[in-house]
């Protein structure tokens, strides 16, 4: 299998979604340009913060509201808010369910042990 390196990319998404892109970005050992050519510098992601912004963020690929999510998995709405915004951990169960949906890992939505 080989791997290639995707040197630039354009990209439109909507300005509320834009840290989200950075804190990935950054993350992954990239950076990010202004069209000006003007480089963006974005701090780390804090560990406790990736759970959330992942699920949010494969939420949001999947064109799915936080109700459709929260129906899909068996929780209330506000829970997956709650955890959107780093103020509930996930579960392990909750997170091989949204894992399983969302086309992903559970560890997306874990803590790093």
């Amino acid at each position: 299998m080989t791997t290639q390196l995707i040197t630039r990319a354009d990209l439109s998404i909507p300005a509320e979604n834009f840290e989200l892109l950075a804190a990935l970005v950054s993350k992954l050992g990239g950076r990010l340009e202004a069209k000006a050519g003007d480089v963006i510098t974005v701090d780390a992601m804090p560990e406790s913060e990736r759970p959330g912004r992942m699920l949010k963020g494969l939420r949001l690929r999947a064109e799915m509201t936080q109700k459709e999510l929260a129906e899909a998995i068996g929780v209330p709405q506000s829970h997956v808010s709650e955890y959107e915004k780093h103020k509930r951990r996930i579960p392990e169960g909750k997170a091989k369910d949204l894992a399983k949906l969302l086309k992903s890992v559970p560890s997306n939505f874990l803590p790093k042990q």
